[in-house]
């Protein structure tokens, strides 16, 4: 496989990452709204695992590429990563802000 491709599907895979990252801060939400225990966190966390592998497995087929290389797997960490450190600070903030007014008006 030519470098070209590779990096092409490595950045293809960052923009998995980052939108994996997204699902994780929906489904941080969800748990809020949700009042998850333990039980129902677990199960977000099972579900979130299956969609990072359907997300995964849906770009390199999208791709036409082999998806279990180190290249994909360090993309899709190295989007995540990123939208953990760029938009999803400000997803997080906000999340958290919603969850202090919830309690506001509950009292």
């Amino acid at each position: 496989m030519k470098v070209a491709l590779q990096a092409h599907v490595f950045f293809a895979m960052m923009l998995c990452g980052v939108a994996l990252g997204m699902v994780y801060d929906m489904l941080a939400l969800l748990r809020r709204l949700l009042h998850a225990g333990c039980a129902m966190t677990g199960f977000l966390d099972l579900f979130f695992g299956a969609a990072c592998a359907a997300g995964i497995i849906a770009a390199g087929l999208a791709l036409e590429t082999e998806v279990f290389r180190w290249y994909v797997f360090a993309g899709v960490l190295l989007g995540m990563a990123v939208y953990g450190c760029t938009a999803g600070r400000i997803a997080r903030l906000i999340i958290r802000s919603f969850a202090e007014m919830s309690k506001k008006v509950k009292k």
